[in-house]
């Protein structure tokens, strides 16, 4: 695990309020699919120095951890997620999505 990993880890972990190391696998898939997910949806690429772009991170991670049963629907994605995706995609400069 790199120390980004490790430090977005120990990051979600408080925001899930989760002890222990039991899920951390778990935490960091989600963790990995946000991502993806968000660059799919705006473009913007990782790391990153967008504070809504983390916020929306832990909002998918949230939303997948305490939503793990099978029969679900996106309907429980709030218009939190929707409006954060729509203003990373047409509002967030350039310059932060490539803060390599």
């Amino acid at each position: 695990m790199t120390e980004m990993e490790q430090k977005e880890l120990e990051e979600a972990k408080k925001f899930l309020r989760v002890d222990g190391d039991l899920e951390d696998d778990l935490i960091l898939g989600f963790i990995a699919s946000a991502k993806e997910y968000i660059t799919a949806a705006t473009g913007l690429k990782f790391p990153n120095n967008s504070a809504r772009a983390d916020m929306c991170v832990k909002a998918f991670v949230t939303h997948w951890y305490e939503n793990r049963e099978v029969a679900g629907t996106t309907s429980n994605l709030d218009g939190v997620l929707t409006t954060l995706i729509n203003q990373l995609k047409y509002t967030v400069p350039e310059t932060d999505s490539n803060a390599e």
